[in-house]
């Protein structure tokens, strides 16, 4: 350590002990203040500031060694010449410094409190001069030279503090008092606290290597199981869908005529989609690879058997109702549209006929290829019952890939499936990864509801940098009856979806019909919970949650497991207290973990 940073320890331990609250002092600090545009930044430092609410700021400088001047105004540290005097020095960092709070947001206008400087020179004593001697210069008066001898006591050090303010607040032509708020811009600029993270567009990046290592994992289930008939039993994010969709892809790569049946109508749509290029590729070799609903393709069945009339634009009352029965008849009458393999996904959402029908899908009921994929967990409809099917292997996965580990923790106390679900990217992850992963706003139905997800989507794509795109809004009930989506727009952002109406009802356009994707920037995906049940976003922001329901934690883990990197909880009280984390957190608007 060098002698000036001895001299500058030495003064701050004992200016600490003399100066107890309300005083605070603020070793080693730089400031800057920006005159304009144009204009080049003025840098301000001292070795102390010292604070106190009634008495004001006093800027500090300490200089080591025994200081001198000679008759052409230069000063010296021993045999060292300074660049310049040590207290035009101190005063220019004075201005500097009450410029710098006055640019500050949060200072209070017109405040002009008391500002003084003083220079330290712990190595001599005043009384070392000649009586009556003036300072080494007209501006280095006694009353703002802490020597010494004034550092050798509490009392003393103290002392020269408060009569140095007072001398510079001796015509009473400044006010003295800081008051709360300048007290907290001074903190903020001189002792600021700051934590860097991970902005959310950041971590939708770092994310997708896992994603990909965890997807080819899974793909391995596929090649160590070579049976015919098969169900996969999995939680959300185990990566059924995908299994589904790559299990459908080599079937139809080996020229079988397959068929990928699931419930939801965006599901459906999304993955044909991502299988558009290998049903191309099965047609060229023969074989075939359908991807439809289990209502699409009983209505398609169903008119090109004659056994029902086409629609219009409005469905014939009971037209879902009466699928089931049209399809048992169309496979009667059309034999040839029956396929070599069918891979069901989501299966737990369907009825135990459907399941049947499924079957008799098959070129051979008995011995086709049929996988069906299915999660106890996220039967909204009713109970799950693919178990009757009786197929004869089960394969289990139950390692949640896709949820960051405190959403995959959050999500797991509301699974109700058969096994416990391990969250796997809770040990992928490295140092802080977790950090800010689950938010948690409560919010009242309603109005405050709406004002939550405009604040929380601003925060998302202006400060989080996030792409619309890769954000979803999820509703807990039924489009038609959403606030949100009748508010649609929210600030830059705009809620998109064209399978809906404007006012919430279903187009009722069939998977291959709905328009593609948006390319416009500031489009977020609107949809709800059930009807995205098998899809993932980097971003999911939850609303308008069920307080009760007979299925209402089926629905919550459902929910809660569709982000791959963010997810935010906008909930009514009794729902958000059940979503508090276990663990404590920081304070805010919302809760994070």
């Amino acid at each position: 350590m060098t002698a000036g940073q001895l001299a500058e320890q030495r003064v701050l331990t004992r200016l600490r002990t003399a100066l107890p609250a309300p005083f605070t002092v603020y070793p080693n600090v730089a400031w800057t203040w920006s005159p304009g545009p144009g204009r080049p930044a003025q840098e301000g430092e001292a070795d102390l500031v010292i604070a106190h609410p009634d008495l004001g700021i006093l800027v500090l400088e300490v200089k080591a060694g025994i200081p001198s001047r000679d008759s052409h105004g230069r000063w010296f540290l021993g045999p060292v010449l300074l660049d310049e005097s040590p207290f035009r020095q101190a005063e220019d960092n004075v201005h500097v410094l009450v410029r710098s709070l006055e640019a500050q947001a949060g200072w209070p206008s017109g405040l002009r409190p008391l500002f003084g400087h003083a220079v330290a020179f712990p190595d001599a004593d005043l009384a070392s001069l000649p009586s009556g001697h003036v300072l080494l210069g007209p501006d280095a008066d006694r009353r703002i030279v802490l020597d010494a001898r004034a550092l050798e006591a509490d009392a003393s050090a103290r002392a020269f503090v408060e009569h140095a303010l007072a001398f510079y607040g001796a015509d009473g032509s400044r006010a003295a008092g800081l008051g709360p708020e300048a007290l907290r811009v001074l903190d903020e600029l001189l002792a600021p606290t700051a934590r860097l993270r991970r902005l959310v567009r950041g971590r939708i990046v770092d994310d997708r290597p896992l994603l990909v290592s965890a997807t080819r994992q899974q793909r391995a289930i596929l090649d160590q199981t070579r049976a015919r008939r098969v169900e996969v039993i999995g939680p959300a994010g185990s990566g059924k869908s995908m299994l589904a969709a790559e299990k459908a892809r080599r079937l139809a790569a080996e020229g079988y005529r397959t068929l990928l049946l699931c419930y939801n109508q965006p599901l459906a749509t999304a993955t044909g989609r991502d299988l558009a290029d290998a049903a191309e590729a099965a047609a060229r070799i023969g074989g075939e690879l359908v991807v439809a609903t289990f209502h699409r393709l009983a209505e398609v069945l169903a008119v090109r058997a004659g056994v029902l009339a086409p629609h219009g634009p409005r469905l014939p009352p009971g037209w879902f109702d009466a699928l089931p029965g049209a399809l048992a008849q169309a496979i009667d009458r059309l034999p040839d549209e029956r396929f070599h393999a069918v891979v069901v996904d989501e299966g737990q959402d369907f009825d135990a006929d459907w399941l049947l029908l499924a079957q008799q899908l098959l070129r051979d009921p008995d011995e086709g290829v049929l996988w069906v994929f299915h999660d106890p967990g996220q039967a909204l409809r009713g109970p799950d019952v693919v178990g009757q099917l009786g197929l004869p292997v089960c394969q289990y996965l139950f390692q949640n890939l896709r949820n960051p580990g405190p959403v995959a923790a959050l999500a797991a106390r509301f699974y109700r499936g058969p096994e416990a679900v391990i969250g796997l990217r809770e040990l992928e992850e490295g140092p802080g990864g977790d950090e800010g992963r689950c938010v948690v706003v409560e919010a009242e139905r309603g109005r405050a509801t709406v004002e939550a997800v405009r604040r929380e989507l601003h925060r998302l794509l202006a400060d989080e940098g996030v792409r619309a795109w890769d954000v979803a809004v999820l509703s807990g009930g039924s489009a038609a009856r959403s606030e949100v989506w009748a508010s649609r727009r929210f600030g830059n952002a705009t809620l998109w979806n064209e399978a809906l109406n404007v006012d919430g009802t279903s187009r009722g356009l069939p998977p291959e019909e709905v328009p593609d994707d948006p390319a416009e920037s500031g489009v977020v995906l609107f949809e709800t919970i059930r009807r995205f049940k098998g899809l993932e976003r980097p971003v999911v922001v939850l609303c308008e949650l069920p307080t009760e329901g007979d299925r209402l934690d089926q629905l919550l883990y459902s929910a809660l497991t569709r982000p791959t990197t963010q997810l935010v909880v906008i909930a009514p009280p009794p729902i958000a207290r059940r979503l508090r984390p276990e663990r404590p957190n920081r304070a805010g608007a919302g809760t994070d973990s």
